[in-house]
């Protein structure tokens, strides 16, 4: 149980350290791509045709339940770990938010059927910019991969249907287009690939140094 509760409260630092950089650089991001004129467009035609379907944000929201699968599942150094190409994944894409400003083509509705509140509520959070690369993506493909890493076939098989279920998500209440899920992989698979070493102490935590 001791082990179990320091892990609950370095998940907490992190999650603290996570948040503010999130707000920061994702949200300072989508401010300056806000108040752009010109925008790329990511995306085929054919995509303004995928239908959207309400009860997925009920999916699509399920992002913040997933963030709290590595508490169960990953030591202390896997934890830091996950936070330091999660801190990595937001600023880069950040960077990429910047230099490639993209508008969504989906037009939001004004008034959805089903969860018109969590929509609306959404829709004055997160403007449609910040698209490619999904950092919805990305961030959900990161904590798949750590809470997998050395897992059962029940406990990959789960996490792994519900990340899929969170790409199509993404899609179906037309907030990220094709393009965007597959940077979003991209950017994912670089931060697991690339040498956290120059930048061991971006998170650093109790004085841990593992890599």
């Amino acid at each position: 149980m001791t082990y179990f509760n320091e892990n609950i409260r370095l998940y907490l630092k992190l999650s603290i350290i996570l948040g503010v950089l999130f707000v920061v650089f994702y949200g300072g991001s989508n401010w300056i791509n806000g108040s752009r004129d010109n925008h790329f467009h990511l995306y085929f035609q054919w995509e303004l045709g995928i239908p959207f379907i309400p009860w997925m944000m009920l999916v699509y929201l399920s992002l913040q339940l997933l963030f709290i699968a590595p508490v169960f599942h990953c030591h202390r150094i896997e934890l830091i770990i996950l936070a330091k190409r999660l801190a990595m994944a937001i600023c880069l894409a950040s960077l990429i938010f910047v230099l490639v400003p993209t508008i969504s083509g989906f037009e939001r509705p004004s008034n959805p059927v089903f969860l018109q509140e969590l929509f609306s509520m959404l829709y004055v959070l997160d403007k449609p910019h910040n698209l490619f690369p999904s950092l919805h993506i990305t961030l959900s493909t990161l904590v798949v991969i750590a809470v997998t890493n050395g897992a059962g076939k029940c406990i990959q098989v789960f996490y792994s249907v519900w990340l899929l279920l969170l790409f199509f998500s993404v899609l179906l209440i037309h907030q990220h287009h094709i393009a965007d899920i597959f940077s979003g992989l991209a950017l994912a698979y670089l931060c697991v690939k690339i040498n956290l070493s120059p930048i061991k102490h971006l998170l650093q935590v109790d004085g841990y140094d593992h890599l």
